[in-house]
């Protein structure tokens, strides 16, 4: 069993999108929720946008990372998520990021965990110190 961390964003219809990612993920067979931090309003960094709701979930899952990953991927897609290739700074309907795997502090697939944004946002750090205090 791997034990991962994940940050949820959104900044369209953020209260309606996080609950559908939740529910996505509660409904998942392969992807257990074991905790959840509190939701935070944060401002949109890198673009000019609406203000984001964000929340880090620690979860289990029996799959390997590339197959997680594309499963939060799929999710985002069902809550109506669409990226633009050239542009990673935009508005989204739901963002679901890995940003611990396992405990790996190194490379995997080609992301770094745990991921370095966690000490350079401190939202981010502040939402996964919430949840990750207890394992």
């Amino acid at each position: 069993m791997n034990n991962f961390f994940v940050l949820l964003g959104s900044n369209i219809e953020p209260s309606i999108n996080l609950a559908k990612g939740k529910k996505e993920l509660n409904n998942s067979s392969n992807i257990a929720i074991i905790k959840e931090s509190s939701i935070k309003k944060t401002i949109a960094q890198g673009f000019d946008g609406d203000d984001f709701l964000n929340q880090v979930m620690l979860c289990s899952t029996n799959m390997n990372f590339s197959n997680t990953l594309k499963q939060l991927k799929e999710i985002e897609i069902r809550c109506g998520r669409i990226r633009d290739p050239n542009n990673k700074f935009t508005s989204r309907t739901l963002d679901l990021d890995i940003i611990d795997w396992a405990n790996v502090s190194g490379e995997i697939d080609g992301y770094l965990m745990p991921d370095p944004d966690i000490n350079k946002h401190d939202f981010i750090k502040e939402l996964y110190l919430e949840v990750k205090t207890d394992i």
